[in-house]
This record gives C-alpha cells, sequence and structure tokens, in this order.
C-alpha cells in the first residue's frame, strides 16, 4: 500500500503539472487548434515527398496538410518566437504553398493556412494579391544569373541551407 502512493503522487504531480501548462497554453494561444479532418500529408514524423507545380514551376514542402470537407488546410511550424506579424518570408512560403496545393487538388478550397510559431498562431489569407507577388518573386530568382549573394551574417541560417556544400560565401 505504502509501495502504491510512492509511485501515485509523483504521478499525480506530473499530470497536474501537464494540465496546468494545457490550459496556460489554451489561454495564450500558443496551441494551434487544428481544424478536424483527414491529414492527406505529413513531413513532421518522416520525410514527406517534395510537392511540385509544373504549371508555375514551384516547389515545396510543407510541414502538414489537412483535408476537411472541401477545404484544404496547409500547415506550416516554425521553431522561433514570432511578434505582432508573422515574418514576411514566412507567409510568402505559404503563398507557395497556396500555389501548388490550388494546381494539384484543383476541385478543393484553399482559402487559409495556418502558420505556427512557438508563441503565436497566425492564418494566412489565400489571397491573389500574396499568389502575385510570389510568382513576381519566383520569375526575379529564375532570371537570376550568377552565384548569390550571401544576405545574412548568422552561422546558424548557413548550417540549415541546402546549398551548404557548394557555397563559397558560408560561414561555416
Amino acid at each position: 500500500m505504502l509501495l502504491n502512493l510512492i509511485y501515485a503522487i509523483p504521478l499525480a504531480l506530473i499530470l497536474i503539472v501537464l494540465v496546468y501548462f494545457y490550459i496556460s497554453g489554451r489561454r495564450t494561444g500558443t496551441i494551434a487548434e487544428v481544424p478536424r479532418g483527414t491529414m492527406i500529408y505529413g513531413d513532421l514524423i518522416q520525410e514527406g515527398k517534395v510537392l511540385v507545380t509544373r504549371k508555375h514551376n514551384l516547389s515545396g514542402k510543407p510541414d502538414k496538410i489537412v483535408r476537411h470537407g472541401n477545404l484544404i488546410i496547409p500547415f506550416e511550424y516554425k521553431s522561433g518566437t514570432a511578434q505582432d506579424v508573422p515574418r514576411h518570408t514566412h507567409v510568402l512560403q505559404m503563398g507557395v504553398y497556396f500555389i501548388i496545393l490550388g494546381d494539384l487538388y484543383p476541385d478543393y478550397s484553399i482559402d487559409y493556412g495556418i502558420l505556427q510559431y512557438s508563441n503565436k498562431r497566425f492564418e494566412i489569407q489565400n489571397t491573389q494579391e500574396l499568389r502575385d507577388e510570389v510568382l513576381a518573386k519566383a520569375e526575379v530568382l529564375r532570371r537570376t544569373v550568377g552565384i548569390p549573394v550571401r544576405n545574412h551574417d548568422r552561422p546558424g541560417r548557413c548550417r540549415n541551407c541546402p546549398y551548404l556544400e557548394i557555397c563559397r560565401q558560408r560561414l561555416i
């Protein structure tokens, strides 16, 4: 009986702490409320395939895609924190997903996507202006000739760069 109490008390304390963090997370909005539906793609646990649209010559790998009725919702999780607004580059990344998913799932609606930071969640609307900006920036990148110039001084960013092995300007 005493042995059971020795195990029960720490387990009860752990449960109380977990409930506390869950409730405080709900209050601050840090826990993303995922719409119910069927996950049709995931890149979080195992390597997802690269999604490609030949029509717009774009590719990307969202962290998760959920289908809820006639609605397709892409999710992107970021490990950093956000201020009052999401980083514009992350919004553009979501815009790429909107274009890709629109081409891959023409019979579905892609109204918005979820951009989840460690401290905030944003619903990014799928607007014509966002899609136009993505396509314009993609066209500029396609016309760029020569070696790109590094635009930062952060070794951590180089560490995760897909061009690390061939970059002549890397910091690590």
